[in-house]
């Protein structure tokens, strides 16, 4: 069988872990790859290394499955962008669109706005009918596909520091869906009040409204490490699916950064074990910043209850190697 990797929109050399957002799709799909070599690979606008992606139509025009790793789709449609860099990547992909025609087309994502609906409604614009569409989502591995992360920044060296930050937080606004219209979501209201706050010392990093300082724009995991060594505590947040939860929570606890949750993130608990970790109000997050500060008791616990449930790096690559291979097969 003929599978071809597609980064249908950013060009993407893959150099290293904690360099690129879906860093733990592109090591698992490798050690895929390096396991199973009954089937042929290509690779489109995609190279494990520091050179060689580029846009070759023919491999996709070859190949009898696309596998395609979304990276944060739904912002292009969410008026999160200038629409002439929107125009400009749709470009790219509306040359695709005979080829992607009567394909397999296996979706990877680790976001609750990017789905089959927004990938063919949106993304293809709905000229696009494949053979099949099916779905990897970070959510169908053992307490998420980000727990490769954990494993991830703990062979990453760091110098070693002090905390001096009461919170952090690393990521954007998810104010919107595709189509503009509002999400519902609470964060850009709860860390706009966080930042604000006086009492509380916080580093913001990432894409926000300009009613929010921040201390650095996008920057890569690696970078963003320093800035969560030195921090205490961070919130989780969750959009469209409560049930869902987030990468920020593993790579919180491999910083020591306790991982607080807003209100019902991740209600079957999945990866909250303890309770005390939920904040419903912004006065309830303050009262336990103080306690966080005090002692690093609660860490512990929810450090090793984590831990102790961890799957392995190899654990979770071969559960990849499993999810891929039924959808191959379905």
């Amino acid at each position: 069988m003929k599978i071809c990797f597609a980064s249908l929109r950013k060009k993407v050399n893959y150099t290293d872990i904690l360099e690129y957002g879906m860093d733990v799709f592109y090591e698992s799909f490798r050690y895929y790859k390096d396991n199973n070599p009954q089937h042929e690979y290509s690779y489109y606008n995609f190279a494990y290394g520091s050179k060689g992606a580029t846009r070759d139509r023919q491999v996709i025009k070859e190949a009898d499955v696309i596998v395609f790793p979304a990276v944060q789709e739904f912002i292009y449609f969410a008026n999160a962008m200038h629409p002439r860099d929107v125009e400009k990547s749709q470009v790219e992909i509306r040359k695709l669109y005979d080829d992607l025609n009567n394909k397999d087309i296996i979706l990877l994502t680790q976001d609750r706005g990017v789905d089959e609906k927004l990938v063919l409604d949106y993304t293809l614009e709905g000229h696009v009918k494949p053979k099949s569409f099916k779905v990897i989502d970070e959510m169908d591995f053992t307490m998420c596909l980000q727990g490769l992360k954990y494993h991830f920044i703990n062979t990453t060296f760091r110098f070693p520091c002090d905390k001096d930050t009461d919170f952090v937080y690393w990521g954007s606004d998810k104010s919107k869906v595709a189509g503009g219209e509002k999400s519902g979501d609470d964060r850009l209201s709860v860390i706009k009040s966080i930042s604000r706050e006086q009492e509380i010392s916080s580093t913001i990093i990432g894409r926000w409204p300009s009613g929010i300082k921040i201390a650095r724009q996008w920057i890569p995991m690696k970078d963003t490490l320093g800035f969560l060594d030195r921090s205490y505590s961070t919130l989780c947040f969750n959009w469209i699916d409560q049930t869902a939860v987030t990468g920020r929570y593993h790579e919180a606890l491999a910083c020591n950064v306790v991982p607080l949750v807003w209100q019902d993130y991740d209600t079957n608990n999945i990866l909250v074990t303890d309770d005390w970790q939920r904040c419903f109000t912004k006065e309830e997050f303050y009262d336990k910043i103080i306690e966080i500060r005090k002692s690093d008791e609660r860490l512990i616990k929810i450090k090793k209850d984590f831990v102790d449930r961890l799957p392995s790096e190899l654990e979770y690559y071969k559960e990849f190697e499993k999810v891929l291979n039924d959808r191959i097969k379905g």
